[in-house]
C-alpha cells in the first residue's frame, strides 16, 4: 500500500497540541460538574445561563443530575428553545435570558446545536449591543466570551472540543465562527448520556464524527497528528457503531463512539474541514429538516469519488477497517466508494438526498455551497480544486 507518510511536507510547521478545554471523559464524568460549578463560584461566576433544546437535556438523563448541582451552587436561568440547525434567533433569545439573569457563565447541555448556541450566547453576553450577524457575517472582532461549560449528549458534535460555532443566518446561509474564545473552559463527556439516543440519531451523530475524521485528514492543512486521530476515530466507529445500533444500552459501544467523536473533533479543530461540511451546510440551510449527520452521510460517497485520487494513500490508511487491502492508488476509487456504500447499507445510512431535494434544487444548493461564507472558507481547503462544476456533480450524484 502507498504510504501517506511519504506525502507529508516535513518542512511545513504545524500546531501539535491537544484540545483546549479541560475535558472529563468516561462513565460518571457528569458528577464532575459539581466541582466545576464550585470552581466557577470561586472565580466570581455565580450565575449561570443554561442552554438546551427542549428534549435531549431531559431524555439523556442529564437534567435529573445537573439540576441539584445547579441549585447547590449557583443562581441560574434556562433557555430551552434551541432547534436543530440553530438560528441567530436562538442565540439572541438565550443571551436575552442570560442578560436578565445577570449570567456570568454559560452551560450548554445537548448535541452540537445546543452547544453552538451556548457559544453564541456566551459571545453576545460579553459584547452588549452586538447581534449574531455582527460576528457571523460582518467580522466584528470577538474580544472575549463568558466561561463556557459543555455537557455533550451525543457522539458526533465536536463542538465540546473545538473553537467553532455554527448558526443559521436570517437569510440562506449557515455561517461559521472560529475564535479561541469559543473553546469551552470545561467539557464533560459522559457516554452514559448517549444511551437514550434513538437509532436514527445514533447513526447520524456517528456520521458527523466519521465525516469530521475524513475531512480533517484530507484538508490541505492536514498533519500527521490530525491524520492519526482520524484513523483511530474511523476504526472505532467502524468497530462499535453496529453494536450501538443493535444494543442501545451497550455502554462500552457508547464509550468508544463518544471517544471517537472527541478525537475527531480535536482533529478537525486543527485540520479543519472541506467539501462535505460546506455542501451539507447548504443542504440544511435550504431545508431545516435535514439532520446534519444524515446530510453528511448522504454526500460522503460522492465526495470520496472526487477526492480519493488526490489523497489515495491517506484515505486507504484511514478507511482500512471498511475497505481492507487497498493499495492507496487512484485506480481503486470505485472500489472504495462501493465498499463505503455497502457499509452504509448495513448500518442504515442513506446515500441519497432525494427525501429532501429534487434535481430542481441542485442549482440553488450549488450556489449556496459555492458562494456562502462557509463555502468560501472550507472549499479552498479541499485536496482538489473545487469549482461550481465539482459541487454540482456531487449533488447530482447524491440524487
Amino acid at each position: 500500500m502507498g504510504s501517506w507518510e511519504s506525502k507529508v511536507d516535513i518542512h511545513r510547521v504545524f500546531v501539535l497540541q491537544p484540545t483546549k478545554p479541560l475535558t472529563y471523559f468516561g462513565i460518571g464524568a457528569l458528577e464532575r460538574l459539581d466541582g466545576i460549578l464550585a470552581e466557577l463560584v470561586k472565580g466570581g461566576h455565580d450565575s449561570v445561563l443554561v442552554v438546551t433544546d427542549p428534549v435531549a437535556y431531559k431524555t439523556s438523563g442529564a437534567w435529573d443530575r445537573v439540576l441539584p448541582m445547579l441549585e447547590r451552587h449557583v443562581a441560574w436561568a434556562h433557555y430551552d428553545g434551541v432547534r436543530p440547525n440553530p438560528t441567530y434567533a436562538n442565540g439572541t433569545a438565550a443571551a436575552k435570558i442570560g442578560k436578565a439573569a445577570g449570567a456570568k457563565a454559560v452551560l450548554g447541555i445537548g448535541g452540537g446545536s445546543a452547544l453552538d448556541t451556548a457559544k453564541t450566547a456566551a459571545i453576545l453576553l460579553r459584547h452588549p449591543g452586538k447581534r449574531p450577524v455582527d460576528f457571523y457575517e460582518k467580522n466584528a472582532p470577538i474580544t472575549g466570551a463568558l466561561p463556557i461549560v459543555t455537557i455533550n449528549t451525543t457522539h458526533g458534535a465536536g463542538s465540546e472540543c473545538n473553537a467553532f460555532a455554527v448558526a443559521q443566518s436570517d437569510g440562506e446561509g449557515k455561517p461559521v465562527l472560529c475564535s479561541p474564545h469559543l473553546y469551552p473552559t470545561y467539557s464533560i463527556e459522559d457516554p452514559a448520556l448517549t444511551a437514550s439516543l434513538p437509532a436514527k440519531y445514533t447513526i447520524a451523530t456517528s456520521m458527523d464524527a466519521f465525516s469530521h475524521a475524513i475531512e480533517a485528514a484530507t484538508t490541505t492543512i492536514a498533519s500527521p497528528y490530525t491524520i492519526g486521530l482520524a484513523r483511530e476515530a474511523v476504526r472505532l466507529i467502524a468497530a462499535y457503531l453496529p453494536t450501538a445500533i443493535c444494543q442501545p444500552d451497550n455502554l462500552t459501544a457508547r464509550y468508544w463512539l463518544m471517544y471517537a467523536s472527541a478525537i475527531a473533533g480535536i482533529s478537525f479543530d486543527l485540520g479543519q474541514l472541506h467539501l462535505p461540511h460546506a455542501l451539507e451546510h447548504a443542504m440544511s440551510a435550504l431545508n431545516a429538516d435535514v439532520i446534519h449527520g444524515d446530510g453528511l452521510g448522504t454526500i460522503l460517497p460522492a465526495v470520496l469519488q472526487e477526492i480519493y485520487p488526490a489523497v489515495s494513500e491517506t484515505l486507504a490508511a484511514i478507511l482500512y477497517p471498511l475497505a481492507p487491502g487497498l493499495a492507496g492508488i487512484p485506480g481503486e476509487t470505485e472500489t472504495v466508494v462501493t465498499k463505503i456504500k455497502e457499509w452504509f447499507a448495513i448500518i442504515g445510512q442513506p446515500v441519497s438526498m432525494s427525501p429532501y431535494f429534487t434535481g430542481a434544487d441542485v442549482p440553488v444548493l450549488t450556489r449556496l455551497a459555492s458562494k456562502s461564507p462557509v463555502g468560501r472558507k472550507l472549499l479552498p481547503l479541499a485536496p482538489i480544486r473545487v469549482d461550481a462544476n465539482v459541487v454540482e456533480r456531487i449533488f447530482q450524484h447524491t440524487l
